[in-house]
């Protein structure tokens, strides 16, 4: 159902995510809420902010909302830990500011993206 995870904004699109599945912890919902993929877009796909589809621009790719969701539901990431989170291909951020939002303040993060 992750065809249908489109929203109008980043509430109703975390909504949809929730409730078709793709989302199912409460940390990762959590986390979705306080990060708007509206801030990571290529610039000129802000009307497709929250849609459920990868965007690209360029060298600039972020994959779609429900992509991002399964893989922090199957990484499993332990909530305010002072583990580290290493993301190879960092790219717009997108991932690394939700892994932030689970992990918390004690954590360590760590982004390497080479834009060609």
């Amino acid at each position: 159902m992750a065809w249908r995870s489109s929203g109008t904004n980043n509430a109703e699109m975390v909504d949809k995510l929730t409730r078709f599945g793709v989302i199912t912890s409460d940390h990762v919902e959590r986390a979705f809420r306080r990060v708007d993929r509206k801030f990571f877009v290529p610039r000129g796909s802000e009307s497709f902010a929250h849609s459920d589809q990868p965007l690209k621009e360029g060298n600039v790719h972020i994959s779609a909302p429900h992509i991002y969701a399964a893989a922090m539901e199957a990484l499993d990431l332990v909530p305010d830990s002072s583990l580290s989170f290493l993301n190879i291909g960092s790219g717009t951020g997108y991932i690394s500011c939700i892994v932030a939002e689970i992990m918390g303040p004690k954590s360590l993060h760590y982004g390497a993206y080479e834009a060609l």
